[in-house]
């Protein structure tokens, strides 16, 4: 994809596919869910504990990827290719480093601490422990994994980055039968199913590196490992996880917050998080599209160009979020009845859409900028900005709120999170990214 393309064609010509590989790794978990269903219920319950906890390490491995992504899509507007594959040779090193890092702290450690610390009943936390032992080695595969379906988002290589993506949840979508019930298994056999996935789509991933053209097949020639490529990756990439792991860690705390106003509460926030997200789902495939177009731009000395592409992709976005927001807001109860139909259910559901729907013009501000940072390797104020307002500001609000006003306050507090987060996402951006001011965060 040339950087002088027109904006909205190579945007959507990216977002697309994107949104098409974002599906496939929904897929993977509901592939999951359905077989292990099948086991049994406490089987189910293990499954959903434990893949929340995986979610965990699984954010810390694809933040790390967007420092790949950043350098790669950087050098390919630069038009060098040695630069471009040293990226993506260091992305795949550096994802399989921090990979075997959480394969080794979390094999030794995490399952037992973590089930102890969710305090789940014997029942569901033993087959939990075992599937997270058992996917612990899936990490170190995941990890160079995720570099490479960055490398090619970040070159503009949509055809191969959702080949790539689709490897994985269609192996696991034939081996998971297989090993649960075929070689009687059980859950387990999901584990093991999705690290034979992960092995596949690794593998597949490395023959697209050597043998296909492009800016990538230098990642196997020559001179592709380099020290400086490796500190830039990881400090382009440890930003963009802690932002990862603000918003992981501030969900959980939302979650605590609401428990005492019960189980209707919860079960709506619940349902309405998935509506949520559905919502956001399109956003997160055009923000990499962002990335990859504000990266090229900027490697070809266009910063115009990149701020142009930016603000255009908040602009559809923010469009699409409005008529989210107004369809949530028109049809909260219809909505929330396809999860749960229960009347408490439905009133708190109808309530928390028609409050938190406000803030959907919000979280496309915020959203697509951090995906723009992301795209220039300047990760720190998306990062500063996520946790102003998701800790510093959406937690300690959440809280009083909720204390004055019960869950209608906290469905206040939350909406305000996110009119603080565009806010300050804005004000970062705007002075670093006008063209006349613009410091280029990756030049070299």
């Amino acid at each position: 994809m040339r950087s002088s393309d027109s904006i909205v064609r190579p945007l959507l010509g990216l977002a697309l596919p994107y949104a098409v590989s974002g599906l496939f790794g929904v897929l993977n978990i509901v592939i999951d869910r359905f077989w292990v269903g099948k086991v049994g219920t406490n089987a189910l319950a293990a499954l959903g504990t434990a893949q929340s906890i995986l979610m965990v390490m699984m954010t810390v491995l694809m933040g790390m990827a967007i420092g790949t992504l950043a350098g790669v899509a950087r050098s390919v507007g630069e038009e060098k290719s040695q630069e471009t594959s040293r990226f993506a040779a260091g992305g795949v090193l550096v994802g399989f480093a921090l990979g075997c890092m959480g394969l080794l702290a979390g094999f030794l450690y995490a399952p037992d601490a973590l089930m102890h610390v969710i305090d789940a009943e014997a029942a569901v936390r033993l087959p939990a422990t075992s599937y997270l032992r058992i996917s612990m080695w899936g990490l170190s595969l995941l990890g160079p994994l995720f570099a490479i379906i960055y490398a090619l988002q970040g070159a503009g290589d949509a055809r191969r980055s959702l080949v790539l993506a689709s490897v994985s949840p269609l192996t696991n979508a034939i081996l998971d039968p297989i090993l649960i019930f075929g070689f009687d298994l059980g859950m387990p056999g999901a584990a093991w199913a999705t690290v034979a996935a992960n092995g596949v789509g690794l593998a597949v991933g490395l023959v697209i590196l050597r043998r296909r053209g492009g800016f990538l097949r230098g990642a196997w020639q020559g001179d592709w490992l380099s020290a400086r490529v490796i500190r830039r990756i990881v400090a382009v990439g440890l930003p963009g996880s802690l932002e990862h792991l603000v918003r992981t860690v501030a969900g959980a705390l939302l979650v605590y917050l609401l428990t005492p106003f019960g189980a209707s509460v919860v079960s709506a926030y619940t349902a309405g998080t998935v509506l949520v997200m559905l919502a956001i789902f399109p956003g997160l495939s055009l923000g990499q599209a962002t990335a990859a177009l504000v990266g090229q731009n900027l490697g070809a000395s266009r910063p115009e160009r990149a701020w142009q592409t930016a603000w255009v992709s908040v602009a559809i976005y923010l469009a699409l979020m409005i008529a989210c927001g107004a369809l949530y807001s028109a049809f909260p109860a219809q909505l929330i009845g396809v999860f749960d139909d229960n009347p408490e259910v439905l009133r708190e559901g109808t309530r928390y859409l028609r409050i938190f729907s406000c803030s959907f013009p919000f979280i496309a501000v915020s959203l697509t900028l951090s995906k723009a940072f992301a795209g220039a390797g300047n990760t720190k104020p998306p990062m500063i900005a996520a946790a102003i307002a998701h800790l510093a500001v959406q937690i300690p609000l959440v809280w009083y709120l909720a204390h004055h006003f019960a869950s209608t306050g906290a469905y206040i507090g939350m909406s305000i999170a996110f009119v603080v987060h565009a806010s300050a996402s804005a004000m970062l951006f705007i002075p670093r990214f006008r063209p006349r001011r613009h410091d280029l965060p990756l030049s070299r």
